[in-house]
């Protein structure tokens, strides 16, 4: 038995149990691998689309014995994945604009027995955008510290109803609403990006000026009274 990372113990904090599971870029399989070694799943697809990782994949779920479980698969994005073998769909440890390419071009995704798992490394708030703009429920968002770094995972799944995305909600979600240690260091993280990217602006612009708003009400998440 292995332990997953912060990251990956927090996506699979939001599988369900007994669910059929697909996980896309899976690198070494961690994730679905130690999903079945305790019990929490019903079977797994393991996808990536390099053959590298993927033969890591295989490599590690014959060494653990869940090939009964756990199939993995050369698939693009969700392409070689149809809607009867997963009910969770993982994606975690890409950018967020490849997630919103790759749910974008899979119409099955838009079932709202499905849910998305999505952990997104660059641009969440073109992610969270997407999600409010196209039908998709932000259901619970959580934050975590794993070798130092601050990340967020999502739990989706589409209901149809689209929804208007404030410039706060595009970058820090529902941690809004999260008072805890982790949220508030995510939104501190979101935040020193975003001061260094006031600074290619001119002061007094509209641009310069929407910015600064922002900052001052992501500040006020971690700032504690009397800083």
């Amino acid at each position: 038995m292995f332990n997953l990372d912060n990251r990956l113990l927090l996506c699979a904090g939001f599988i369900r149990e007994g669910a059929k599971i697909a996980d896309i870029g899976t690198d070494h399989a961690y994730l679905p691998v130690w999903l079945a070694l305790n019990g929490k799943i019903s079977s797994a697809v393991a996808s990536d689309v390099r053959k590298g990782p993927l033969e890591n994949a295989k490599s590690n779920i014959e060494k653990n014995g869940v090939s009964d479980k756990v199939k993995a698969i050369l698939s693009d994005g969700l392409d070689n994945i149809s809607e009867e073998d997963a009910d969770d769909i993982i994606m975690a440890g890409m950018g967020g604009e490849l997630m919103i390419r790759l749910t974008d071009r899979t119409p099955w995704l838009k079932n709202s027995d499905k849910h998305l798992i999505l952990q997104p490394m660059t641009r969440a708030e073109s992610l969270r955008k997407y999600l409010c703009e196209n039908g998709f429920e932000i259901m619970q968002e959580k934050a975590c510290i794993s070798l130092r770094k601050a990340y967020s995972v999502m739990l989706c799944r589409y209901d149809g109803m689209k929804r208007e995305c404030s410039e706060e909600f595009a970058y820090i979600g529902a941690l809004g609403k999260d008072n805890s240690d982790e949220a508030k260091r995510y939104i501190y993280v979101v935040n020193e990006k975003l001061k260094k990217k006031i600074k290619g602006f001119s002061e007094g612009t509209q641009e310069y000026k929407k910015m600064l708003a922002l900052i001052e009400k992501l500040t006020a998440y971690y700032k504690t009274e009397g800083e």
